[in-house]
């Protein structure tokens, strides 16, 4: 995934098989961490065997990379439900700081690789980062731009802005401690509302 296009994550839906295989994958990686899960273990919480799964994915990094590309999408999905409703830009760009904040916080896979798999994952997080931050920006500078077109917001770059909102909630996923609130959402929510919102409305 690279670009900042967001609709790279609206693959077709996986098969029956395929989602069996990425659940039983995402149960393994969540109770014991990618690096311990084996393609013996997914079969086996898959029902399936060995064969069955590679057919469909000749290795184990092949499943590693599907269910983090379903997690993704899965999350871009679960954050539209939560904000596209909202027709006021201001209010959209709270909400949606809250909840990418607040999911990131309560991401199972995300915290689980964070705690057990720290040296494997951190450079995944950070300098391997890019394409990931490039969908992103690219998600929330199609929100800024809709609204432009809609009359709400003015005129400016919706890019380097959209940037900015990413990089701060990527920090505050890496390193949560310090002023800026995170654990609780009706302070994230104020936190955002004073401080981001002006970026957008001026």
């Amino acid at each position: 995934m690279n670009g900042g296009d967001h609709r790279l994550l609206l693959a077709e839906p996986e098969s029956d098989v395929g989602g069996v295989v990425l659940d039983a994958a995402l149960a393994g990686f969540v109770d014991v961490g990618i690096r311990r899960t084996t393609m013996n273990d997914i079969a086996r919480r898959a029902g399936l065997g060995r064969a069955t799964i590679y057919r469909r994915y000749p290795d184990k990094d092949a499943v590693v990379e599907a269910v983090l590309l379903r997690e993704m999408r899965r999350f871009v999905q679960w954050l539209d439900e939560r904000v596209d409703h909202i027709t006021d830009p201001a209010e959209q760009v709270v909400e949606c700081y809250v909840a990418v904040v607040g999911g990131l916080r309560r991401h199972s896979l995300l915290n689980r690789l964070m705690a057990v798999e720290p040296d494997d994952w951190l450079p995944a997080l950070t300098a391997d980062w890019g394409g990931v931050l490039a969908v992103a920006r690219g998600y929330l500078a199609e929100k800024l731009r809709g609204h432009q077109s809609a009359g709400r917001l003015g005129e400016f770059d919706p890019e380097p802005v959209a940037e900015v909102f990413v990089r701060l909630a990527h920090s505050m996923m890496l390193t949560p401690t310090g002023c800026i609130p995170e654990s609780d959402d009706a302070r994230t929510r104020a936190f955002a509302r004073a401080h981001l919102v002006p970026v957008v409305t001026g």
